[in-house]
């Protein structure tokens, strides 16, 4: 059981647990297809794309048809809040319309426009061997970006609560060191004092 959505398949590296999967041969179940609701209402400029794609499809559909295009999923748990969202689901089941390859690619384009805002760390890890503190910059930016993107939620509290508090990033002491050698000029202390605000909050 892994998250998967249209959104994570890059975000969270969701493509390469699929193909682990396959790999073993072990059906994929999936969790979040809509991204606890985010995919089910989109921005206009993006319903707009995905109108002209499928003028009849609604928005949350496209999160299923999106699951219903990879062959290794044979469960999906989504979660409802009213007996209209059940049926709306029960309808989109009905059928089986897996995306063209056409309709994939710019539904991956618009997944990767709704990531526009997020740090683009590469891991390289440059920053943690200048970090006085011996924080996992990394994988603290990555919980950033999920926390940012998501507008909260518990996925990161929920990570970080598996994590010395001090490696939080309120221990991040603001030195720079790390921005001196971080390839994409990130601004990683104003990253860390943002998320310990947003963690307070």
């Amino acid at each position: 059981q892994i998250q998967l959505n249209y959104v994570d398949w890059s975000f969270q590296n969701a493509k390469e647990k699929v193909e682990l999967l396959k790999e073993y041969n072990i059906p994929v179940w999936v969790m979040e297809p809509l991204r606890g609701g985010k995919l089910a209402t989109l921005q206009e400029q993006e319903t707009k794309a995905l109108k002209a794609m499928r003028p009849d499809e609604e928005i949350p559909a496209w999160a299923f048809r999106f699951l219903q295009s990879i062959p290794e999923v044979t469960m999906i748990l989504s979660g409802m809040s009213n007996a209209e969202q059940m049926k709306a689901n029960i309808e989109t089941f009905e059928t089986d319309k897996p995306l063209t390859d056409t309709e994939m690619k710019n539904l991956l384009a618009i997944a990767d426009g709704m990531l526009n805002g997020t740090l683009p760390c590469t891991a390289c890890h440059y920053c943690t061997s200048h970090c006085p503190k011996g924080l996992d910059i990394p994988m603290l930016l990555n919980l950033y970006n999920e926390h940012s993107f998501t507008g909260g939620g518990f996925i990161a509290p929920m990570a970080l609560s598996a994590v010395p508090q001090d490696k939080w990033p309120s221990a991040c002491i603001g030195c720079r060191s790390c921005e001196k050698v971080c390839p994409q000029q990130i601004k990683i202390s104003e990253a860390m004092a943002d998320f310990t605000r947003r963690l307070n909050g």
